[in-house]
């Protein structure tokens, strides 16, 4: 016998028949709270981020950070190619007119920021599947257990890593306004 709402082949007991997949009861009841899920890899690795990342439940600490999110997720290189061609960015719409650079510039801002903000999420899981299918290759076998073992794996440092990085760009930064803002 099928199941009349999700078509899967119902199972029998000596009281009911009822489906697996979504609950439903030979009654035209549902047993609720009966849900099998098949964790998939990447919650496995990511753990209790998962819905964070997958969801962009993040968003806002992406916007914050920039490229500097991909540092804070351990893709430290990544995040440190992109954060100069972020500036670079902000450098062209700040040197494009002269009277209007500082609209433009929080524009670039917004604007980089935004982007980085929407696609986040989108590299990190690109890069943590890559790392995934690369843990497969080297345990075949065992692949599960390696997951779990690296379920929220964060390198304590980053946090001060990134919050030092932060302040040493904030200074940079700030000085070279001053020196702009006294030049004019």
């Amino acid at each position: 016998m099928r199941c009349p709402r999700c078509g899967n082949v119902m199972t029998k007991d000596r009281l009911h028949t009822f489906c697996t997949r979504c609950g439903y009861l030979d009654e035209g009841e549902q047993i609720h709270g009966y849900e099998e899920k098949q964790a998939s890899d990447l919650e496995i690795y990511l753990g209790k981020d998962f819905d964070k990342i997958w969801r962009n439940e993040n968003w806002f600490t992406s916007l914050l950070l920039g490229p500097l999110y991909l540092c804070y997720r351990g893709f430290v290189l990544l995040g440190l190619l992109l954060m100069p061609l972020e500036w670079v960015f902000w450098a062209l719409m700040y040197g494009s007119f002269y009277h209007f650079r500082y609209v433009l510039l929080v524009i670039a801002i917004l604007i980089s920021r935004t982007f980085f903000m929407a696609v986040n999420n989108m590299i990190c899981i690109y890069f943590y599947n890559r790392q995934i299918q690369k843990i497969k290759k080297r345990h075949p076998d065992t692949y599960l257990e390696e997951l779990r073992k690296r379920n929220g794996h964060f390198n304590k440092y980053m946090s001060l890593f990134l919050a030092v990085l932060l302040f040493v760009l904030f200074v940079i930064s700030f000085i070279f306004i001053y020196i702009d803002l006294w030049t004019v």
